[in-house]
């Protein structure tokens, strides 16, 4: 079930810390972030819904949920006053993965787009970590040691098996046959090959200039001691 937390400055008293369980959504009600923040460690969501806050309350928030490496993969819808004059967007707001709505957190539009991004279950997707690196499969972002790498769909595939067995050699077939579903034939492994290098071009002015090692004959592997 679908875990929904919902953060309203304006909640009534008698509806703090309730929990609305229908279809497939679990949906608790707070109404103060320091609630959150308080056990932000240990509290973990599908979804944060955040109302009755201004966009700077909001994304100094979400800003401070993001010094826990899982809340960066938790979607955020991002609830505006409908009395406002337009349509505010935080400086936290990231289009590839969260929302933007106007209403109150009872409304039916609001109610509607709560459903539509649970659903999607994005907040699911766990980071990979080996050693000081973190690869953000929702964001597609390799975090390394003095700034974040951009990936491309294929190269996050192909990042995630590595850096999954950091320190251990994955066969090129498994890559292909794992990751895209694919047979190791000729040319599924020259396309690996070209991802591998594009890989490597990007990391090769970071900490991770030197991690991803070609096992000849065998695959690759991503050697987080040598980095």
């Amino acid at each position: 079930m679908a875990k929904v937390l919902v953060i309203d400055a304006g909640l009534p008293g008698a509806m703090v810390g309730r929990s609305l369980i229908g279809g497939t959504l679990d949906v608790k009600l707070l109404d103060a972030p320091a609630r959150l923040l308080e056990r932000a460690e240990e509290t973990i969501c599908d979804l944060l819904v955040l109302c009755g806050m201004s966009a700077d309350e909001q994304a100094a928030l979400v800003t401070a949920l993001h010094t826990h490496r899982r809340w960066r993969l938790v979607p955020v819808l991002y609830v505006s006053d409908p009395s406002a004059p337009g349509l505010a967007i935080p400086g936290t707001f990231r289009p590839e993965i969260d929302g933007l709505t106007r209403g109150s957190c009872s409304s039916e539009e609001v109610e509607r787009k709560i459903a539509a991004m649970a659903r999607e279950g994005v907040g699911g997707a766990e980071p990979v970590i080996a050693g000081p690196f973190e690869l953000d499969p929702v964001r597609m972002l390799l975090r390394v040691p003095g700034g974040d790498i951009e990936l491309t769909e294929r190269e996050v595939e192909i990042l995630a098996m590595l850096l999954g067995h950091a320190n251990r050699t994955v066969t090129a077939a498994e890559i292909i046959e794992r990751g895209w579903g694919g047979d190791a034939d000729a040319r599924s492994l020259q396309i690996l090959r070209r991802h591998i290098s594009n890989i490597r071009r990007k990391l090769e002015k970071t900490a991770a200039g030197r991690a991803v090692r070609t096992v000849r004959g065998t695959g690759y592997r991503f050697e987080v001691r040598a980095s």
